[in-house]
């Protein structure tokens, strides 16, 4: 029993430290930026390096700005350009970590 739990929290800390790695990430155009995935397997999401939040979409090989409608998370459609355009993209500035805390917190009641 010793043994297993062990294990078990071994595996813990080794994928909590995962995520907070800082990892480089690709569009579709093969232009890069750098950020970190966040959250777990019922709400997820990648915090770029400007703070900005993103989600990938799978139908378009991109990663895009991220926005919350009726308590979810959801793809913006507008693409990610990465922090020298953040100035362009004001109406994505009113999602932020603490509004996804909130939605985590809210899926694990």
């Amino acid at each position: 029993m010793k043994i297993f739990l062990i294990t078990l929290l071994s595996i813990s800390l080794f994928a909590t430290a995962t995520l907070t790695k800082i990892r480089t990430f690709t569009q579709s155009d093969g232009s890069t930026f750098k950020g970190r995935l966040q959250g777990d397997a019922s709400l997820h999401w990648i915090e770029a390096e400007d703070g900005s939040i993103l989600l990938f979409n799978k139908k378009t090989a991109n990663f895009e700005y991220a926005e919350v409608k009726e308590s979810d998370i959801l793809l913006s459609g507008e693409v990610y350009k990465g922090s020298s355009l953040r100035s362009l993209h004001v109406k994505h500035n009113s999602i932020n970590r603490d509004t996804l805390i909130k939605l985590w917190e809210k899926r694990h009641q």
